[in-house]
């Protein structure tokens, strides 16, 4: 195939989550003219932000060839110790649930490498298990009794979009130059093409792993303790259902489910047009109750629509 041909090919399959995202918005806008508002795109700037963090972390993971399914119950295991240790502790309860979600997912990345268990069935376990200890510690809901403030200042307003919301973009950004410009993201893709490749060329696929699980676990951390900040308390179940928005979220942006192609530039168009979905969801009035059947068909969908076959020589 000409070069030239290749890139026009590329760069469709590229700008298609964005034309998506385009359409979506016309579509809504011209059903509900109010959704065009500043104050209704406001609102939902700030409903995107936990499964932007999600998206987020997922992408990483899933740029390595493996996914995250614990991510959701490690985000609200995070929720329900923000709210019982932030009270009594400020900054360095914070800091602690930060340091204890990151240990989580790197200790993750260490069994799924020295064991050499997919990545499926090591988060699948750890979903189970991080969902149990949650339920363990609270059975209900958690209030924040006292210093909120540390961390209700994120759902303030700067130039009338959510603070949480511009944290969250600017840490896709840094994400994406880190791993555009540094060793470790060329790794990471290197892993994710060919992880047979990849060691005989001498890259640290362990090393590499465990960082890459321990970044996932880090943002679910974040997306707990943006939880508390946007719900005022934590819950065992904060985070429970985010789980498949955030993987179709990464496939619908392009990002390739068997790894080493996509971004996370993609990933946050990806999260807007699955918030904006879930807007006209409720525009059609759709029962809440089909969301996940819609989220099912849209991956399917957008795997579909959005893989790069010319770059992907094996569909696996």
């Amino acid at each position: 195939m000409p070069k030239s041909a290749f890139r026009l090919s590329s760069l469709g399959v590229s700008l298609a989550p964005a034309g998506v995202l385009v359409v979506l918005v016309l579509g809504i806008g011209a059903v509900q003219p109010s959704f065009l508002s500043l104050y209704s795109l406001s609102v939902l700037a700030a409903e995107c932000v936990p499964i932007l963090l999600l998206s987020l972390a997922q992408t990483a993971v899933i740029l390595l060839g493996a996914i995250d399914l614990s991510i959701a119950a490690v985000a609200s295991l995070a929720s329900v110790l923000v709210a019982l240790l932030l009270p009594g502790y400020g900054v360095a309860g914070l800091a602690a649930v930060l340091l204890l979600s990151t240990l989580v997912g790197a200790g993750q990345g260490y069994v799924q490498f020295k064991a050499q268990i997919p990545s499926f069935v090591v988060t699948l376990a750890g979903m189970g298990l991080w969902s149990g200890v949650a339920l363990s510690i609270a059975h209900t809901t958690v209030p924040v009794s006292r210093n909120y403030d540390l961390v209700g200042w994120i759902e303030g307003t700067l130039v009338g979009l959510p603070v949480s919301f511009l944290v969250s973009i600017a840490a896709g950004l840094m994400l994406w130059l880190s791993f555009r410009w540094s060793r470790m993201g060329r790794y990471v893709r290197a892993i994710g093409l060919g992880e047979s490749a990849a060691i005989l060329s001498g890259v640290p696929v362990g090393g590499i792993k465990i960082m890459v699980f321990a970044l996932s676990g880090l943002l679910a951390g974040l997306t707990g303790i943006a939880s508390v900040a946007r719900t005022y308390s934590g819950n065992p179940s904060a985070a429970t259902s985010l789980l498949l928005p955030s993987i179709a979220a990464v496939v619908v942006g392009g990002t390739t489910i068997t790894g080493g192609l996509g971004g996370f530039v993609q990933t946050i168009i990806g999260v807007l047009v699955i918030t904006v979905l879930r807007v006209g969801i409720a525009v059609a009035g759709v029962d809440p109750g089909y969301e996940p059947l819609c989220y099912g068909l849209v991956i399917i969908g957008a795997v579909a629509l959005t893989t790069d076959r010319i770059r992907l020589a094996v569909v696996k």
